[in-house]
């Protein structure tokens, strides 16, 4: 696939991006079938991909029954006669080498991404990140987080994840009670993200406000759009703005150059812009940023297209099973959320270039994987006979 990628495109097209050879090296360099005599780490990659779209609610149970299917072997050139128990399954992903799957991941993101799938504005890419939990009811997962005043105690998990126009361009997972604030989490992902060119603009929500993690992200050059607190500022320099401004549902008080003060008021000596504004219940929203080059209605811009993330999200939990644990073990639960991210980014590609929901695409993918595997056994029929008549 190629950047001239226009519309219509099929499943087979995409997939055709994870080429063998790709897995060949990628097993070599991680070692991830040191010593693997069945589910070597490509298979063990198409079963979770395969399963995660075949099943309404996958589970280990459900993917020893794919891999036993005749259709799934055919399709991704397995041993008819090799079968595998769901507890082999349990075992290989708690301590198979996580590195061969987050390469994956960023191999195919990095493919994916110089599609320029999306149509920038002011001049940058558009990074939002946020953090959604999943809990386990029966509390089996070796680690996780208690959230304050919750009855029952369950243990959650927190994935933090930065959606860069339309894929997920980075991950994280937190599982430590000390990481249950976002002025760790989110911060942390934005000095990590794999995707390092620098002409993106992070936006993220008032989670965060610990005035050390705005100083650190603006220390190294990333450009952010939030919203603060009503918290102590020194006002540097007020800009001018036109009187009775309104910009949608808000009404701008003030466009301002800002010192902040921490916790223990000291003052930090990054500049940042607050633009304060009111909405029409009379709530005062300010929003945070340490862009001087863009306008009031830009910054305001940016700050909403943060609820695409909750879409996202929406998404993989409603659509993708993302919403309980297939693994218990928190190197298996790694493993399910990028595979999960991979088979997002197969579907938004799809849906995108198909112009179509995502359910539609979900399920014309699926159907078009199916039609994939009947037109293969078509073809080798047909070459059976052919060279059964040639004898």
């Amino acid at each position: 696939m190629t950047q001239e990628l226009k519309d219509n495109v099929t499943a087979k097209q995409l997939l055709s991006l994870i080429p063998d050879d790709s897995f060949t090296l990628l097993a070599k360099n991680t070692k991830v079938d040191y010593q693997v005599k069945k589910l070597f780490g490509r298979n063990l990659f198409y079963l979770l991909l395969y399963g995660l779209m075949e099943s309404n609610r996958v589970s280990l149970r459900s993917l020893e029954e794919v891999y036993k299917s005749n259709k799934f072997k055919f399709f991704f050139n397995l041993n008819k006669k090799l079968d595998i128990k769901f507890n082999t399954i349990s075992v290989r992903l708690s301590n198979i080498n996580i590195e061969f799957f987050e390469n994956i991941y960023q191999l195919i993101y990095s493919t994916f991404s110089s599609l320029n799938l999306s149509k920038q504005q002011y001049g940058y890419k558009l990074t939002r990140v946020d953090s959604t939990m999943v809990c386990e009811a029966a509390n089996k997962i070796e680690e996780g987080m208690i959230l304050a005043n919750q009855h029952g105690k369950k243990k959650h998990i927190k994935y933090t994840i930065a959606l860069t126009d339309l894929l997920p361009s980075s991950v994280e997972v937190f599982s430590k009670q000390e990481s249950i604030s976002d002025d760790l989490t989110i911060p942390q992902l934005i000095l990590r993200n794999i995707d390092k060119k620098v002409d993106n603009i992070f936006v993220f929500d008032r989670g965060v406000q610990s005035r050390t993690r705005f100083c650190e992200m603006d220390d190294e050059g990333f450009r952010f759009v939030t919203r603060m607190r009503k918290s102590k500022v020194e006002v540097v320099e007020k800009n001018n703005i036109p009187d009775h401004l309104i910009i949608g549902n808000l009404r701008i008080i003030s466009d301002e150059k800002i010192l902040l003060f921490d916790r223990n008021h000291r003052k930090h000596l990054n500049p940042f812009r607050l633009i304060r504004t009111v909405n029409e219940s009379n709530e005062e929203l300010m929003f945070l940023t340490n862009m001087f080059d863009l306008s009031i209605e830009q910054i305001i811009d940016i700050y909403k297209r943060r609820w695409d993330i909750e879409v996202f999200f929406r998404f993989i939990k409603q659509e993708l099973n993302f919403k309980h644990f297939m693994s218990t073990n928190l190197n298996g639960i790694k493993i399910i959320l990028y595979m999960t991210l991979i088979l997002a980014m197969l579907i938004l590609i799809f849906k995108k270039f198909n112009s179509i929901g995502y359910k539609i695409a979900m399920r014309r993918f699926y159907y078009q994987l199916e039609d994939l595997i009947i037109d293969m056994a078509v073809e080798l029929n047909h070459n059976s006979q052919s060279r059964v008549l040639r004898l």
